[in-house]
């Protein structure tokens, strides 16, 4: 369904909503259907329920749609060899919904006593029991672990897209060195909490929707802010000749990641040089690579920083470029695997959908792909990633037939 909806430019935005916030401020967000948010949580046993969160059910469901499409091989394989590697965003709690049993209990249209309230919180049981478990930083490791029996190699990351690129560095670390056999990789998040989302409208980042369409500009003269999103990706590595043994088919070759802390002051020239480094280890020049799914946030000074560093990179290369962000809103630790997924569709495909509602490009410098889907043979693609921290971060992902594999 992403897929489809990128091709053919339908995003997956909607005007926000929340039964406990209401707010004039955030206009749109990339949601989790209602449908997919009740499937996440038959996913999870009755039982552990009370451990996770709304956000990391849904990773759990990603984690069983991912095993379930690698086929039945995975159950051959010994639970303490399967590893598991997860980037989450930060906690959505605690929030408002913690302190709602309370808050209510004390009776509407009453002024607040807060003496009152943190008796009623902290002795009355009007603060949910479970809240230190939700805020811990490897809350979805865990609930994964248990729910799907992976007793493996492990390491929780924290946050935005760096988390995600790390998280495929440890995995790839790991089987490259015989630490597991088989590895999930999950990203998951959601930016749904209003201190969260009330951060981000200070500091400008939010669209303010000044054309009442609901769009995510990315790398837009019209653009006026992003969109955030929620949501959750899992996906399957092995080594290849593990996935042939066991009669599974690769998708993408992942072939090398970098991330570059931003706390080091480094600009897009010292951030495009690390780049530059990666893909000549991997035996691709700057005007070789197929093609670069850019991070396009849209949020002010973020595009045209990422603007900088690909041209840098790719000046006249002709190499092109495109976002599904547009689409999908910001999702935080979720989006370098919703690229690297979509990669494998782009290989198999020989297509490179446009990005949606681009009509004015920040820059003339770079090939922009605007219109429609591009239809050509792709061999390599370039995710570029820059956290809200700072923190820049790249995955380079190959086709499967065009090399000898991870």
């Amino acid at each position: 369904p992403l897929w489809d909806a990128w091709t053919d430019g339908k995003p997956a935005i909607s005007p926000y909503l929340d039964p406990l916030v209401s707010t004039r401020r955030i206009t749109h967000f990339g949601h989790v259907p209602a449908e997919v948010v009740e499937q996440s949580r038959e996913a999870v046993p009755h039982r552990q329920r009370k451990y996770g969160t709304p956000y990391t059910f849904n990773a759990v469901l990603a984690a069983q749609d991912a095993i379930t499409e690698a086929g039945p091989g995975w159950a051959t394989i010994d639970d303490h060899r399967r590893g598991l590697f997860v980037a989450q965003d930060n906690s959505t709690t605690p929030s408002i919904g913690t302190f709602a049993r309370g808050l209510t209990q004390l009776g509407e249209g009453r002024e607040i006593d807060f003496g009152a309230v943190t008796n009623e919180l902290l002795m009355n049981g009007g603060l949910d029991p479970f809240t230190i478990i939700h805020a811990l930083n490897n809350n979805t490791l865990a609930l994964v672990s248990i729910v799907h029996e992976l007793r493996g190699d492990c390491a929780a990351l924290v946050q935005g897209e760096s988390a995600a690129v790390t998280a495929l560095q440890r995995a790839k670390f790991s089987l490259r060195n015989g630490h597991c056999d088989i590895a999930l990789v999950v990203g998951a998040g959601s930016y749904n909490e209003p201190l969260t989302l009330a951060g981000h409208y200070r500091l400008g980042h939010l669209s303010k929707d000044a054309g009442g369409d609901g769009q995510l500009r990315s790398f837009d003269s019209a653009q006026d802010g992003t969109i955030l999103s929620e949501g959750a990706v899992a996906l399957v590595l092995e080594r290849s000749r593990d996935a042939t043994t066991r009669g599974a088919t690769p998708l993408v070759e992942l072939c090398d990641t970098v991330v570059v802390s931003g706390s080091r002051g480094a600009g897009p020239a010292h951030v495009a040089g690390r780049y530059e480094g990666m893909l000549h280890q991997n035996g691709i020049g700057t005007e070789q690579l197929g093609a670069v799914l850019a991070d396009g946030k849209a949020a002010p000074g973020y595009d045209t920083t990422e603007i900088e560093l690909l041209t840098t990179l790719f000046k006249g290369s002709g190499i092109p470029v495109s976002t599904v962000r547009p689409i999908t809103g910001t999702p935080g630790a979720a989006g370098p695997l919703v690229d690297l997924a979509l990669a494998g569709q782009i290989f198999s495909e020989d297509t490179l959908p446009a990005i949606a509602h681009l009509g004015d490009p920040l820059s003339d410098q770079l090939e922009f792909v605007q219109g429609g889907p591009r239809k050509q043979r792709i061999d390599s693609v370039l995710g570029t990633y820059t956290n809200f921290n700072g923190i820049s971060s790249a995955v380079l992902a190959k086709r499967t037939d065009t090399a000898g594999a991870v």
